[in-house]
């Protein structure tokens, strides 16, 4: 009984984490600095995982699930915290100054009290669907500060309108982004369309795109949400005959795209020359400075951290005036620019552990309940959206835990010691 307690309380715990991250605290002002917050999120995190390591010296079944996940954050963490030493010493920072840098970082601890709620549940989706919901309120809030401020004039939860600045806008309309949970609530949303086949699920992905097309105006977003979507069609049947039938259907579809102009559309969407060729050319002259600096620097460990806390940071940061090459704006390159050397084991050990885990699990045991349509979803998304939408950014970085936890977690591996 006791289990079932500290299971519940971390999931309370877990979503009020993903309420705050999402942006509640935007709505309803909280008292103090936001740093404070973020740093005692990152602090109660820690302190759950090592009661999860606690727990996994008595339980088995506990200590299976954590095992594969434990390996990777080892090597997480010791890049991470060779960054730190090399981003002291390089850019002088002081503890206090460190600590609110490197803050969200320490948020892929939640792995350990996630792992533990779906292995006390023996399930992944019970809990995954709480979050679901509570993103999905976010965002149905976020869609209505949006259509107020853009087609009624009324300004309602401005901290959250204006979260990135006023200036974010594009086509005449202030954007709005999707979170850091888009991903899990996009697989979710997949899976219930096309394994459980549940029409609540249609909407709700029908106001996915509608989000994201008119609300957000993400062009990279919207292809990698087609994209996925199309996959998780094809690969939600065990049947080779359907998936054959399947593929035949995407096949004309994207054949009937482009010979109708649509692909031609999308690469105008990146051109120089496009309409919004300023956004391109922005992250083309990013890669560039980024890139030069790690040749006349010979940094092979990369650039560290950068915030404008200290005179030699920000100098690196600086674009002109207070502008800034953000790294954030070049998704995966910002990565291997950040740790060098270091992020082919950031990323290729967790890409290569979750294609393996993932994409071979049909030849070793029958996954049921459309498992592995899920997890193949969650996997396509997170490397492919890491192109440009870099999942190690802090922006993004409350999505990391929900990720590993369910790469690395398997259902029934020994229940007889749950």
């Amino acid at each position: 009984m006791g289990k079932v307690k500290i299971s519940q309380l971390f999931k309370v715990i877990i979503c009020a984490v993903t309420l705050y991250t999402l942006g509640f605290d935007k709505i309803i002002t909280l008292p103090g600095s936001s740093f404070v917050y973020e740093i005692l999120i990152a602090a109660i995190g820690v302190l759950l995982a090592l009661y999860v390591k606690n727990k996994t010296r008595s339980n088995m079944n506990l200590r299976m699930q954590c095992k594969a996940l434990s390996n990777y954050l080892m090597i997480y963490l010791v890049i991470i915290l060779i960054e730190m030493i090399y981003s002291v010493i390089a850019y002088e920072y002081n503890i206090v100054q460190l600590l609110i840098i490197i803050r969200k970082y320490f948020y892929v601890f939640y792995s350990y009290p996630i792992i533990y709620i779906f292995t006390m549940d023996d399930d992944m989706y019970k809990f995954t669907k709480t979050i679901y919901w509570t993103s999905m309120f976010l965002l149905g809030i976020k869609f209505i500060t949006w259509y107020l401020y853009n087609f009624k004039g009324m300004t309602v939860f401005s901290g959250l309108l204006f979260q990135y600045s006023e200036g974010w806008t594009r086509n005449g309309f202030m954007r709005m982004d999707t979170g850091a949970l888009f991903g899990i609530v996009l697989c979710v949303t997949l899976y219930y369309c096309f394994v459980k086949k549940q029409l609540l699920y249609w909407l709700v992905l029908a106001f996915l795109y509608v989000y994201l097309i008119f609300v957000t105006q993400y062009r990279f977003q919207i292809i990698v949400t087609i994209i996925l979507t199309a996959y998780g069609y094809y690969c939600s049947t065990d049947s080779n005959r359907k998936k054959n039938v399947k593929l035949v259907a995407i096949s004309f579809i994207i054949i009937a795209f482009i010979l109708f102009g649509g692909l031609d559309y999308f690469l105008n969407l990146f051109s120089l020359n496009g309409m919004d060729g300023g956004s391109t050319a922005a992250r083309l002259l990013t890669i560039d400075h980024y890139w030069s600096l790690i040749k006349e620097k010979d940094a092979i460990l990369g650039v560290g951290f950068l915030s404008a806390y200290t005179n030699k940071a920000f100098s690196i940061l600086r674009r002109s005036g207070t502008d800034r090459f953000w790294l954030e704006d070049i998704g995966i390159l910002g990565g291997i620019f950040t740790y060098g050397i270091l992020s082919l084991l950031l990323y290729g050990k967790l890409f290569f552990d979750s294609m393996k885990r993932t994409f071979t699990s049909h030849r070793i045991r029958k996954i049921e309940g459309g498992d592995d349509c899920f997890k193949k979803c969650i996997v396509v998304y997170m490397i492919l959206s890491c192109i440009l939408l870099n999942i190690f950014d802090t922006q993004r970085m409350w999505c990391m835990p929900f990720y590993l936890s369910i790469v690395y977690f398997t259902k029934n591996s020994l229940k007889s010691n749950k």
